[in-house]
């Protein structure tokens, strides 16, 4: 660190003193501080204002879209027997639904072999589709047919490894193998439910013999062709009746039962199970309790930024912006515009949202309610497109596109955050020339004192000089 030396000579404090003339000198810099960091703030404060005018965009899109006010919700009666979903095409229905049989797979169970290890034997099995008559007495193959091949090779003719082999081949069956006390056996199962997902397993098997109980031919399933089977379950369609209509489906999960309403099906019932499908006003109730909580936010944001405190003679970050201020306005005008999309609700007031003294919206329970029971008309109050008329657009659409044209791409309050980035970035640049400045300055400075300071000591050294001679003149002139 270099040392400062200067005012040995003069006997000034020459540090202090350009101190004091850099800090003169540099006010026009602490101004420039101040103002960069009231922009900052200011930037600060329209990056919170837009997040929240999004927000009451998102909530108002919502209200805008169709879709919102078709919203329904099913439910059942029995839960545990039947569950129910709906969407937005559903219509409203009430339904009696008595489930008497569940779709299920097929499930064989062959002969006992000592082991998972032990050796079956090698060939070909061939597992074809259909389904079977109550007593496992009849196949009917599907049309077109459908089947699979899978081939037993040598050292992959164990139980487990016909296991792999069939899994491997995803033919539409799985296998397991089912351990007890008696040993393993080979569990098939049909991968889909319903009538038609039954099978029959024919062998081809190496020993010449496909009919006896052993080799290969030990796992086929074909009860008519006298081939060996043991703990098996057919697959069967689900058998359900709708208001009395007969229902019969492949699968317990009926899509589509009625428009838009589907079924899940878990276990019969004891008699018919009442399904309701309605309109969804507490999801619609929701929606525009979120959009009033939005324009609140919104609202008490704008109010508590552009106020001034008489009080304490401050003004918030936007008091006097003219773009906030025009916000403030055009939010609190589009609550008092109504829409002539709805002859039965023309204001927000009429559905129950009413405007306060302070500028916030307020929702009346049991007058929303009563709107929420006349579901068309207060749908158009909010999403009607207008049809080309601008009186007769939904309040909620109102509110949308004004949020997107202040807080959308290229929006005023992003233009508004652009031009106080390019002022952050023009003070800064000011800042920057002004601090170079001003290290000349102080350069200047120092070089001025610093030359001051050499020839006061060489004044200093000549003074003394003279000095030094007169004392000696004077004591040679008194005889010394």
């Amino acid at each position: 660190m270099a040392i400062q030396s200067t005012g040995i000579g003069s006997g000034l404090d020459v540090n202090s003193i350009i101190s004091q003339l850099l800090a003169i000198e540099s006010r026009p810099l602490a101004r420039l501080q101040e103002t960069a960091s009231t922009t900052q703030t200011q930037l600060s404060t329209y990056g919170a204002l837009k997040s929240r005018i999004a927000a009451l965009g998102d909530a108002a899109e919502k209200l805008a879209t169709a879709a919102t006010w078709n919203k329904t919700r099913a439910t059942s009666a029995d839960t545990a027997a039947l569950t129910v979903t709906s969407s937005g095409s559903a219509t409203p229905v009430n339904l009696q639904v008595e489930v008497t049989q569940l779709a299920q797979a097929q499930s064989v169970a062959t002969s006992r072999l000592p082991s998972a290890a032990a050796s079956v034997g090698t060939g070909t099995l061939m597992i074809e589709f259909g389904s079977w008559n109550q007593d496992f007495l009849a196949f009917t193959p599907t049309v077109p047919l459908k089947s699979a091949t899978v081939v037993i090779g040598s050292g992959e003719d164990s139980l487990a490894g016909i296991r792999d082999k069939i899994n491997a081949a995803d033919a539409g069956v799985t296998a397991a193998i089912l351990n007890d006390s008696q040993g393993s056996r080979l569990v098939l199962r049909s991968t889909a439910t319903g009538a038609e997902s039954g099978f029959r397993i024919t062998a081809t098997d190496d020993d010449a013999n496909p009919l006896d109980d052993s080799g290969l031919s030990r796992l086929a399933f074909d009860p008519p062709g006298g081939a060996p089977a043991s703990g098996n379950q057919r697959a069967v369609d689900l058998v359900a009746s709708v208001n009395g209509a007969p229902v019969v489906s492949a699968s317990n999960q009926l899509d589509d039962l009625v428009d838009g309403v589907s079924l899940q099906v878990a276990r019969t019932t004891t008699g018919p199970v009442e399904v309701n499908v309605a309109r969804d006003t507490e999801a619609m109730k929701a929606l525009i309790q979120q959009f009033v909580g939005a324009y609140n936010e919104a609202n008490k944001f704008l109010a508590d930024q552009t106020r001034y405190n008489a009080d304490t003679k401050t003004s918030a970050t936007l008091q006097g912006d003219r773009v906030a201020v025009a916000l403030q306005g055009q939010l609190r005008s589009l609550v008092a515009t109504g829409s002539s999309a709805s002859p039965v609700f023309d204001t927000l007031s009429s559905a129950g949202i009413s405007l306060q003294r302070d500028g916030s919206l307020k929702v009346d329970d049991g007058k929303l309610a009563s709107a929420l029971a006349n579901l068309p008309e207060l749908a158009k109050l909010f999403s009607a497109d207008g049809g080309g008329n601008p009186l007769a657009v939904g309040i909620a659409r109102r509110f949308d596109a004004l949020a997107d044209l202040n807080a959308g791409t290229g929006g005023a309050l992003e233009s508004r955050e652009d031009g106080l980035k390019q002022r952050l970035s023009r003070n800064r640049t000011e800042q920057e020339r002004f601090n170079d400045r001003m290290a000349m300055v102080e350069a200047r400075l120092r070089a001025q004192y610093t030359a001051l300071d050499s020839r006061m000591a060489q004044l200093n050294g000549l003074s003394a000089y003279v000095s030094q001679q007169v004392d000696l003149l004077n004591r040679s002139s008194n005889g010394s």
